[in-house]
């Protein structure tokens, strides 16, 4: 027989004892996993977050997006509030009976988030497996930290950062100086010496609309001077008080107790009068 043959007649050897091994082969263990709740994420309509040495933090969901409604009012964050909701659906590797909770570091629980009414306490990180003891109910669950990682250190992180809100559009900005305001779909600039484009305009007023602060804080002083008044599409209005220009642009919206801290160059493009000075596009943070 040739030589060709006996590789080929190999080869259908080795192929029916691999389709052999696989199809013998014993199944492997079916990892079990335990939820830590029924909720949905999307249905949850309150929140509650307790952590040693700060107040506690309030969220609401209304119609228009996740609120912090105490210690003080605010728009929440959607990114830290869905990083929050996460939990609701996470699932564990291992459960055990909530007993002996001092050595999970769940007697004197490091944080405590509750849910629609629905409890989870978070304990030490486990050194060896790197995973978090979390309480819920009569059950102590092992999970990845980052569950606990995503949790604010202080209530002004759960704030956003946005000084204005995705659906709210400004038609009139008056400042000491100037006023910038929309006529019959157009932005107009009083008083003005010379004529400005609308571009100009347009990208004054996106400046505001997309502006982000590095942080937020909770306001440090009594009520702030009304030094920007803003009226928005829809009839609302507020207005910013400029609590300091460096070495950070700090601003402080009325109708909110936190202060936006924004980089002091912020200060050229937004208290500037349009066209006076170099404009970037405005990135969303």
């Amino acid at each position: 027989m040739s030589r060709v043959f006996w590789l080929n007649a190999a080869l259908l050897a080795a192929v029916a004892a691999l389709g052999a091994y696989v199809y013998l082969k014993p199944p492997r263990e079916a990892v079990t996993e335990y939820t830590l709740s029924t909720l949905r994420p999307r249905e949850i309509r309150a929140i509650s977050f307790e952590r040693s040495g700060a107040a506690a933090l309030l969220l609401e969901k209304r119609q228009d997006g996740w609120h912090i409604t105490s210690p003080f009012p605010a728009r929440a964050d959607a990114l830290r509030v869905q990083q929050m909701l996460a939990i609701a659906e996470a699932k564990s590797s291992h459960r055990l009976p909530a007993t002996q909770l001092a050595r999970f570091e769940l007697d004197r629980p490091l944080a405590r988030l509750t849910l629609a009414g629905q409890a989870f306490s978070f304990g030490m990180v486990n050194p060896i497996t790197r995973e978090q003891y979390v309480l819920s109910g009569e059950l102590v669950y092992t999970l990845h930290p980052r569950y606990g990682a995503v949790l604010p250190d202080k209530p002004a992180d759960a704030a956003s950062r946005q000084l204005f809100a995705a659906d709210e559009a400004p038609v009139r900005i008056e400042l000491r100086e100037f006023t910038v305001e929309q006529r019959d779909g157009k932005w107009m600039l009083a008083p003005s010496a010379v004529e400005i484009s609308q571009d100009e305009l347009v990208r004054w007023v996106d400046e505001w609309r997309l502006a982000a602060a590095l942080r937020v804080e909770t306001q440090s002083r009594g009520k702030p001077a009304p030094d920007v008044r803003v009226r928005l599409k829809g009839g609302g209005r507020f207005t910013l008080g400029v609590i300091a220009r460096q070495p950070e642009l700090v601003l402080a919206r009325s109708d909110e107790k936190v202060q936006y801290h924004l980089r002091a160059e912020a200060a050229k493009r937004l208290l500037t009068r349009p066209g006076t000075a170099p404009s970037e596009p405005a990135v969303k943070k």
